[in-house]
């Protein structure tokens, strides 16, 4: 009898284990430090010069500030949610023989650093149970999540969006036209600008972009340059 109790409470125990495959760093990797950036979609303008005839957008500005909140999408399959805002470390190495070397990282603020996401060197979940339980006695516990890729989502924050469509001449002036872009689904002309020809050529500036013309011809063809002012303050 007692025989059958202590193979029935090594069955017990064989179920309760988990394989192991982490390995405490003995000097934990920091992540880089995400710091914010202005971002313009000027800035993606590969030409020295552009050109519009009537009718036509000069541009189309989008203004980001991006890396000013990191977050995680993934939902927690753990009674707790992955805090946001926090502080995570590569602190475990995960080896399962076939994965080769990966980094654990942890946070105090996710069940005190005990539980960890596996990443690879760009921060991509991978395995197919990125998370796994590092300490206690269900030490190498794993879990699947419900996404891939990123783990940590940098997000882009929409500061500006409008476009500048050019109307012609009228009297002698050149006629541009602010459009929104942002705040509502059509086109609606929010300002109208008359800019002389002196200050055509010279440079003129409309919402933090300074437009100089280069040429304009009888066909009603512009060909100017554009430069995100607060990129240069940025």
């Amino acid at each position: 009898m007692k025989n059958v109790f202590f193979l029935f409470s090594c069955l017990i125990l064989q179920g309760c284990t988990y394989n192991s495959y982490t390995t405490k760093l003995e000097e934990p990797i920091k992540r880089d430090v995400v710091s914010e950036q202005y971002l313009s979609s000027i800035d993606l303008n590969d030409k020295k010069y552009l050109s519009a005839t009537i009718g036509d957008e000069l541009f189309i500005m989008n203004r980001y500030i991006t890396g000013k909140n990191e977050i995680i999408t993934v939902n927690a399959p753990t009674g707790k949610k992955f805090p946001q805002n926090s502080t995570w470390t590569g602190t475990y190495k995960y080896n399962d023989g076939k994965s080769g070397d990966l980094i654990v990282y942890t946070t105090p603020e996710y069940y005190k650093g005990t539980i960890g996401v596996v990443l690879d060197e760009n921060e991509n979940l991978i395995t197919d149970k990125p998370l796994v339980q590092l300490e206690g006695t269900k030490k190498g516990r794993r879990w699947a999540l419900n996404k891939t890729g990123k783990f940590f989502i940098i997000t882009n924050d929409n500061i500006d969006n409008w476009a500048l469509r050019y109307g012609g001449r009228n009297e002698g002036k050149y006629v541009f036209e602010i459009i929104n872009k942002l705040e509502s689904n059509t086109i609606d002309v929010l300002q109208t600008i008359y800019v002389t020809e002196k200050n055509f050529f010279n440079g003129f500036i409309i919402r933090n972009v300074l437009i100089k013309g280069i040429s304009s011809n009888e066909y009603g063809v512009i060909q100017f340059e554009v430069t995100d002012t607060l990129r240069e303050k940025a």
